[in-house]
């Protein structure tokens, strides 16, 4: 009996689909590597291989493969219809939003506009699912969730989305680091310092890889990888290296002096925060958004108002 995952099927299904490993990596936002393991765990669980790999030659499917491919088309397409038939149920009596939300975005950003619906819309109920990027890329693909949140630097593969505003990403060491009392830093010095940052195969490491390159900083070392974003920020915050975070994520540390934000010189990086519902959101779910639309990005540091007792 096959008893893989819906997510390990779906992974399986895109690389048939779309040809090719790095090609469903893309589509899915994950790392290559995660393709690769999803796949080799199936194969280990059927018990053979899934595809005919020769090099320089496309993969072709086993007959173990044309099986499981079957099959993994039938359970998800499944998935898909009940999905849609709970969407449709909660849409014309919608008594309750469950909504997914990247880590960060759940902690730093959403608490408020979850009170502030709830006191508009006492009768509707609230279920919020929180998780890395890749957790809620696949929760809106799957159709588990009425609404998703997560950052990013643009619009995602197989996810409609709209951008709710951009938030200001700061770098940022201990007050003890080479550089967090320089009035201005070139890009390019950065690269002589360590970094402290998410996984490497993330989707969210990604990310900030990106910005540090569009910055102006192609190579840099990494010291130091954790799962969790509130680690990264206090492995800096103990002087274990340099974290490139949305502002709203460290403003709290940078105020009390925790935390140094770097003075980069060049314009300041942003990271969108975006919002993606399903085909046809119920009524609460497009107040909701309309909600988060109104919502206001974090002020930048240059205009933030002086500490008590701050020169």
């Amino acid at each position: 009996m096959i008893s893989a995952s819906a997510r390990r099927l779906s992974v399986f299904k895109a690389v048939v689909d779309l040809g090719g490993f790095n090609l469903a990596a893309d589509r899915l936002g994950i790392a290559q590597p995660s393709v690769g393991a999803h796949i080799k765990a199936l194969e280990r669980q059927v018990g053979q291989p899934l595809f005919y790999r020769r090099r320089g030659i496309r993969s072709r499917l086993t007959k173990a493969g044309e099986t499981l491919y079957a099959y993994a088309a039938e359970v998800l397409e499944k998935s898909r219809q009940a999905s849609a038939t709970l969407t449709e149920l909660r849409s014309t009596g919608a008594s309750e939003i469950v909504l997914a939300a990247q880590r960060a975005v759940s902690h730093y950003f959403l608490p408020r506009y979850l009170a502030e619906f709830s006191r508009q819309r006492p009768d509707i109920r609230l279920v919020t699912r929180t998780g890395t990027t890749e957790d809620v890329f696949e929760l809106a693909r799957s159709h588990t969730v009425d609404m998703a949140l997560f950052p990013a630097l643009g619009p995602v593969a197989g996810l409609e989305s709209q951008t709710l505003f951009n938030e200001p990403l700061v770098l940022v060491a201990s007050p003890a680091h080479p550089l967090a009392g320089r009035r201005q830093i070139e890009p390019r010095e950065l690269a002589r310092y360590a970094f402290v940052c998410g996984l490497r195969d993330s989707h969210y490491f990604r990310m900030i890889d990106l910005v540090l390159r569009r910055i102006g900083v192609p190579e840099y070392e990494i010291a130091m990888e954790l799962q969790d974003f509130a680690a990264v920020k206090e492995v800096a915050r103990h002087g274990a290296g340099i974290a490139c975070e949305m502002l709203a994520c460290v403003r709290a540390e940078i105020e009390a002096g925790e935390l140094v934000a770097l003075r980069l010189s060049g314009p300041q990086p942003h990271m969108q925060v975006r919002c993606a519902c399903q085909s046809h959101p119920s009524e609460p779910v497009r107040q909701f958004v309309e909600l988060l639309r109104k919502a206001e990005p974090c002020v930048p540091l240059t205009e933030s108002k002086p500490r008590p007792g701050a020169s």
